[in-house]
């Protein structure tokens, strides 16, 4: 078996699949490339220190979503990366995602993105939502709905799961009802042929990850 060199890690399986339909829609591939899915923020910040502790990998990168505070997470990592050696990381996170270099090639390439954009708090669906195409009715609709439930004090979901209401109530309302977040990257409507979600709307984010993985 070919030693994996290159690893991404991402929080949950969704990540996963999301990243995985990406990169499959446009065609991208990888050799020696792995996704790893660490089950959990924590975890995957974890994963994250040992696979550079490791010295099995020449680039590492991380998918973590921002949560409520964008800036506490870039902390987070980036006080993790100081603690291994790197130098000259920024205060900030660069809003078209993040590759730190060791100039001494003693440590692996990292690369960072915080979802959804490097730039807000959210989550893997606040990404998934900011590929809707403009103007659609739905999603309109769908935050609406959801906001009226908050406010009715009916919601069994947290305040910070809000995007995950909203994407998921989104997606209930498609041809194909329930469609899951890594498929809704490929998914196309029956009789158009249209796909639901804009990937150009990703291409930020495709960018890293060609930059980062590059062969």
């Amino acid at each position: 078996m070919a030693h994996i060199q290159k690893l991404l890690i991402v929080e949950g399986i969704d990540d996963k699949y999301v990243i995985s339909r990406l990169l499959q829609r446009r065609k991208i591939t990888y050799q020696h490339f792995e996704i790893h899915d660490a089950n959990g923020v924590k975890p995957s910040l974890n994963t994250f220190s040992i696979a550079i502790k490791s010295g099995n990998y020449d680039v590492i990168g991380i998918v973590v979503d921002a949560d409520t505070d964008l800036l506490e997470r870039w902390q987070d990592l980036r006080n993790r990366l100081i603690k291994e050696g790197y130098q000259h990381i920024p205060q900030n996170p660069n809003i078209k995602g993040n590759i730190i270099t060791d100039p001494e090639e003693e440590l692996p390439t990292v690369g960072i993105w915080l979802m959804p954009n490097n730039q807000n708090t959210g989550m893997l669906e606040d990404f998934i939502r900011f590929l809707v195409p403009e103007g659609d009715e739905l999603l309109s609709i769908a935050k609406n709905k959801v906001n009226d439930i908050i406010k009715a004090g009916q919601n069994r979901f947290t305040q910070s799961h809000k995007s995950k209401a909203i994407i998921h109530t989104w997606l209930a309302w498609q041809e194909r009802p329930g469609t899951q977040l890594g498929k809704a990257i490929t998914y196309r409507f029956i009789k158009s042929q249209q796909y639901i979600l804009d990937d150009g709307k990703a291409s930020d984010f495709i960018n890293w990850l060609q930059t980062l993985f590059k062969e």
